[in-house]
């Protein structure tokens, strides 16, 4: 497999910036693995904030849970104020990963090329 197939992959299935770290591009790599984790911390918090809020109200009512009441009451927590928080967080993540692909392929195609460059004899 080649040294741009192989950082792609890691980029797309693994986090973004993976392939950069496979690549030798430390500070790229780091810096979009930390963005990304950031998001997905984001992502973690606001799912366990509105989780125990939707779990507060279903211990103080009283008798059976009805399927419909859970899900209305996912919804209202949903539609907070949190959630442009959690969109901005979603398109960041989807622009690092866009990034994180495009840009380990063009790193690992430059590598292949000057490689391929230095490995031909010079002419006579």
């Amino acid at each position: 497999m080649s040294r741009s197939t192989t950082a792609v992959l890691l980029s797309a299935l693994v986090l973004p910036g993976a392939g950069h770290l496979y690549l030798k591009h430390y500070p790229r790599g780091i810096a979009l693995i930390a963005i990304s984790l950031a998001c997905l911390w984001i992502f973690m918090d606001r799912a366990m904030q509105q989780a125990s809020i939707v779990l507060d109200q279903v211990a103080s009512e009283v008798g059976a849970v009805d399927v419909g009441q859970l899900s209305n009451l996912v919804t209202q927590t949903s539609n907070g104020p949190d959630s442009l928080v959690v969109t901005a967080a979603s398109l960041v993540l989807a622009g690092c990963w866009v990034i994180g692909i495009v840009d380990a392929y063009r790193i690992a195609r430059n590598q292949q090329n000057r490689n391929a460059l230095s490995r031909t004899p010079p002419r006579q």
